[in-house]
C-alpha cells in the first residue's frame, strides 16, 4: 500500500510538531506507567473495579447497566499489556472474577477478549474466549446501515462506530487465539465501515446520514484501524502476484484525514466530546498496524506521550471528564488511566523491523517501485515472532531520506521488491551509515525476482566494495539460534555479505518467503516463519538487551560540552580487512566527548610511511583475517610504542586467524617482552574510579568458560606503563554498541568501557565527573505475557 504524500514529506523532513520522543526519556515513561499502575491497583475492590455488585441489563453504555464488568476487563487488560504478570497476587483475583462474571455488553465483552488473548492459552481460557466470540457474533446487526455493526447489547438494533470498533477488536483477538471467525463477518464489517466513510476521508459516530455530529480523530482512527484488520482477512492475496504496490483507497483517505487533523489529537480542547484517552488508544492501534511513525508532520507517539505526561495527576491517574455522564465519578479516572496506560505501554514496544519505503513522493501507485506490494508481510511476521518470544513487538515504515540515526529504531532494515532497486547516492550513503552503526539490511526478492536480487548484490558491492555476497554456510548460527533448520522441510536460499565479524546484509532469494508472510500461511510452511524469528534473534543477545522505541545504542556528541583536552588516535591500515567496523570509533569518540570532555581525533595511518610520529598517542590494529606487516611497518610501530605510544590490538568478531597472527606480530615487535594476562586488579579494568563489570556475549560464553566474569586482556608493560593491550576476544564490534549475536567477545557495554579505559589511560587520567553515556539508555525488560 502506497504511503500518502503528506506522510512522505513528513518522513523526509524527519519532523514532529510536538517535541520529539528523544525529549521524553523512557525512564520518564516508565515512571509514569509505574504511577498509573499503582493508581489502578489502589482502586481495585478486592477482585474487581466495578461500582456495583452486578449490572442491570439494559441496552446502554452504563457500567452499572449493559456494560457491567467492562471496567474490570479494561483495567485488567491495561495491566497485562503493560507487563504485569497474570500470576501477580493483586491481579489474579480480577482475572478469576472475569472468568465467572456474566458480561453481556459489546464494550465489556470486547475488553474481556483482550484479557483472554494475553493469558496463557489453556483449554479453559480458550473455551471462555470462544463463548464470548459466539455471543458477540450473534449480536452483529444485519439490516440497513447497521449491517456488520454492533449495538450496546443483544437487546438493541441500532449501532455506532464506537461500539463496532471494539467488536472487531474482539474478533481479531479470537482469531489470534486460533478460534474460527467466519469470513462473512469480516466482509460485512469492512463493507459497513467503507460505506460509512465521510466524503472528507474521516469517520463520525455513525453513517453521515444517520447522525449530525462532526468527524472526529477518535472515530477516524477507529475506522482506519478496523480496515487494517479486515484487509488481512479479505485482501491478503492482492499483492502476491508482484504486479505493483497494493492500494487501499479507504485506508489512505483515512490516514490522510488524520495527517491533516492531527492537531486535534492529544489536546484538552473539546475533550468532553472527543474522549482523548480512548482516541489515543485508537491512534496507537493505527500507528502499530500501519507501521507509521508519522501522521503528516506529527510523530504520533511523541505527541501523545508529551501530552499524557503533562496530564497525569499526582496520584498517577488520568482524567479530564467534567459534568455528568457514564464515565463521570470514581469510574472515570480508572477508564482514562487504563486507556492512557495502553497507549504508553503498547506504543513504545521494541521495534523489531523497519520496512524501507524507497518510492519517493510519487502519487501514482502504478509507477512507484514495488516496495510494498505485500503490505502486511512485515506486520504479520513481527506479530508471529512476538508470540513465539512472548514479547510485545512493533514494526515501522521508514524512508531513506532521513538521517541514518532515524533508522536505528529497529535492528533490521527490510527491503523488498520485484524490480531493480534504484537509490540516490545520498540514500546509499544513509544505508551504509545505518549498517556501520550496527544495523542489518535484510532484502527479499518478491516472486523470487532475479532482477531485484541482482540489484541488491550491486547495492551491497557499492556500499561495501571490500566484501562480497556468498551463500550462508550450513553451520551458520542463523540456522540454529532459536529454531533448528534441520527440522525444516526446505531451507530458504540466503546469501550474506559479511565484514568477517558480523553480517551486514542478507538476501533472501530463490523462494518467495514473504508471500507466505503476507497471506499468513504458517502450517506446512513453518520454516518461512522460523527463519524470520531466527533473523530477529541474531540482532540481540538476550531479552534484556531489547530496547524500547526511542532508545538507541548510538551516541552523538553533545554540542554544549566544551572539550578540555584532545588526543589523536591512529587506525592502522594494512593489506587486509583492517577496518571491519568504522562506526565503532565514531561512537566511542562521542562517549569520550560527552563523559570525559576528551576530543578524540581519529586518523588513518599505514605503518611504514612515517606518519605515526605526527602527534598520535594511541594506535589501533584490528581485523578478521591474517595480519602481516613488512619490516618498515614493524619498525615504525615498534618505535611508536617505545616512544610512549599505546598500541591496542583486538580480533574483530573474535577471529582466531587474526588473533594468532597478531600474537606472532607482537613477538616480532617485542621479542624480549612477552604479553601477559592482566590481573583483575589492573588499572585497565577501572574507569572513572569504578571497577568495570566484565560480561561476555552469549556466543562467547558457549566457547569460553561459562560464567566467566574476569577480563582476558593481555598486555605488555614498558617503563611501568601499559604500552600494548591485546584481546583475542572482540572489542571492535562491541564499540558499535548493537548487541548482535554470533560475536566471540565482550558485550558492547563491557567492550566500550574497556576501550575507554585504555584511551583515557593513554590520555593521562582516567576519570570523569559525570559519566552518563556509559551505559546507554537502559534496555526494555519485557516479561512474558
Amino acid at each position: 500500500m502506497r504511503t500518502s504524500r503528506l506522510l512522505v514529506v513528513a518522513i523526509i523532513l524527519g519532523a514532529c510538531a510536538a517535541p520529539c520522543l528523544a525529549s521524553v526519556s523512557n525512564s520518564d515513561i516508565e515512571a509514569s506507567l509505574k504511577r498509573a499502575k499503582a493508581f489502578l491497583y489502589s482502586k481495585l475492590n478486592r477482585d474487581n473495579w466495578e461500582v456495583a455488585p452486578h449490572g442491570v441489563y439494559h441496552n446502554d453504555n452504563l457500567v452499572v447497566g449493559g456494560q457491567w464488568g467492562g471496567v474490570t476487563a479494561l483495567a485488567t487488560y491495561a495491566l497485562l499489556a503493560s507487563g504485569e504478570s497474570p500470576q501477580d497476587p493483586r491481579l489474579a483475583p480480577a482475572i478469576e472474577f472475569l472468568k465467572k462474571a456474566d458480561l453481556r455488553g459489546t464494550y465489556a465483552l470486547a475488553m474481556r477478549m483482550q484479557v483472554w488473548l494475553l493469558l496463557p492459552p489453556t483449554k479453559d481460557v480458550k473455551a471462555l474466549a470462544n463463548a464470548d466470540k459466539v455471543r458477540l457474533l450473534t449480536m452483529t446487526q444485519s439490516r440497513g446501515n447497521a449491517r456488520g455493526m454492533h449495538d450496546y447489547t443483544a437487546l438493541g438494533s441500532s449501532y455506532s462506530h464506537s461500539r463496532s470498533q471494539y467488536a472487531v477488536l474482539a474478533m481479531w483477538a479470537a482469531d489470534q487465539m486460533g478460534l474460527e471467525v467466519p469470513n462473512r463477518y469480516w466482509a460485512e464489517a469492512e463493507a459497513g465501515w467503507i460505506r460509512h466513510q465521510d466524503i472528507s476521508g474521516g469517520w463520525t459516530y455513525a453513517a453521515p446520514e444517520d447522525v449530525n455530529v462532526p468527524v472526529t480523530p477518535g472515530m477516524t482512527a477507529a475506522g482506519v484501524a478496523t480496515l487494517f484488520i479486515t484487509q488481512d482477512y479479505l485482501h491478503a492475496g492482492n499483492g502476491i502476484g508482484c504486479q505493483g504496490n497494493v492500494d487501499n483507497p479507504a485506508i489512505e483517505r483515512g490516514v490522510e484525514w488524520l495527517a491533516q487533523n492531527f492537531d486535534k489529537v492529544a489536546t484538552d480542547e473539546r475533550y468532553t466530546r472527543d474522549f482523548p484517552f480512548a482516541t489515543l488508544y485508537a491512534v496507537e492501534r493505527v500507528g502499530v498496524a500501519s507501521g507509521r511513525k508519522y501522521f503528516g508532520p506529527h510523530d504520533w507517539y511523541a505527541k501523545g506521550v508529551t501530552w499524557l505526561l503533562g496530564m497525569q495527576k499526582p496520584d498517577g491517574s488520568f482524567n479530564t471528564f467534567l459534568g455528568s455522564g457514564p464515565m463521570d465519578g470514581p469510574i472515570g479516572p480508572v477508564v482514562d488511566t487504563s486507556f492512557a496506560t495502553l497507549f504508553l505501554a503498547r506504543g513504545r514496544a521494541p521495534v523489531a523491523i523497519n520496512k524501507l519505503d524507497y518510492s519517493g513522493p510519487a502519487s501514482d501507485v502504478r509507477k512507484a517501485p514495488p516496495w510494498d506490494q505485500r503490505p502486511r508481510d512485515v506486520a504479520n511476521v513481527v506479530r508471529w515472532i512476538g508470540r513465539q518470544l512472548e514479547l510485545d513487538l512493533n514494526w515501522q515504515v521508514v524512508n531513506a531520506n532521513v538521517p541514518a540515526t532515524e533508522l536505528l529504531d529497529a535492528p533490521i532494515l527490510y527491503i523488498a521488491g520485484s524490480r531493480p532497486i534504484d537509490l540516490t547516492p545520498a540514500q546509499v550513503a544513509t544505508l551504509r551509515s545505518y549498517v556501520e552503526m550496527g544495523g542489518l539490511i535484510v532484502a527479499h526478492a518478491d516472486c523470487a525476482s532475479p532482477a531485484f536480487a541482482a540489484s541488491v548484490r550491486k547495492l551491497g558491492q557499492e556500499m561495501f566494495p571490500d566484501y562480497a555476497f556468498r551463500e550462508l554456510p550450513q553451520d551458520h548460527f542463523l540456522y540454529h539460534n532459536l529454531f533448528n533448520s534441520s527440522k525444516w522441510k526446505q531451507r530458504p536460499q540466503i546469501q550474506g555479505l559479511s565484514n568477517g565479524a558480523r553480517e551486514l546484509m542478507l538476501l533472501i532469494h530463490g523462494q518467495d518467503t514473504a508471500k507466505l508472510w503476507q497471506i499468513r500461511s504458517v502450517k506446512g510452511h513453518e520454516e518461512a516463519w522460523e527463519l524470520a524469528a531466527n533473523l530477529f534473534r541474531t540482532t540481540f543477545e538476550s531479552r534484556g538487551s531489547l530496547r524500547f522505541k526511542g532508545d538507541t545504542h548510538w551516541v552523538t556528541p553533545d554540542g554544549k560540552i566544551e572539550p578540555k583536552r584532545t588526543l589523536s588516535l591512529a587506525r592502522l591500515r594494512y593489506d587486509g580487512n583492517w577496518n571491519p567496523e568504522p562506526g565503532g570509533w565514531q561512537r566511542l569518540a562521542a562517549i569520550l566527548h560527552n563523559d570525559f570532555g576528551l576530543e578524540l581525533r581519529v586518523g588513518t595511518v599505514k605503518p611504514g610511511e612515517g606518519k605515526l610520529s605526527a602527534g598520535y598517542k594511541v594506535a589501533h590494529l584490528t581485523g578478521t583475517g591474517k595480519v602481516k606487516l613488512d619490516v618498515a611497518a614493524r619498525e615504525e610501530l615498534r618505535d611508536f610504542v617505545q616512544g610512549g605510544g599505546t598500541l591496542i590490538i583486538d580480533a574483530a568478531g573474535g577471529s582466531g586467524e587474526f588473533a594468532d597472527s597478531a600474537e606472532l606480530l607482537m613477538m616480532m615487535l617485542f621479542p624480549n617482552d612477552k604479553a601477559r594476562l592482566l590481573p583483575p586488579e589492573h588499572p585497565v579494568y577501572r574507569l572513572a574510579e569504578t571497577t568495570i563489570p566484565i560480561d561476555y556475549r552469549n556466543y562467547a560464553r558457549k566457547t569460553l568458560v561459562s560464567g566467566l566474569r574476569t577480563g582476558r586482556l593481555m598486555g605488555i608493560e614498558l617503563d611501568k606503563r601499559l604500552a600494548v593491550v591485546f584481546s583475542r576476544e572482540d572489542l571492535s564490534v562491541g564499540l558499535v554498541g548493537q548487541d548482535v549475536d554470533g560475536v566471540l567477545g565482550y558485550t558492547p557495554a563491557t567492550a566500550t568501557r574497556l576501550m575507554a579505559s585504555v584511551v583515557m589511560g593513554a590520555a593521562g587520567k582516567a576519570s570523569a565527573t559525570s559519566p552518563t553515556t556509559i551505559p546507554v539508555t537502559p534496555p526494555a525488560s519485557r516479561q512474558a505475557r
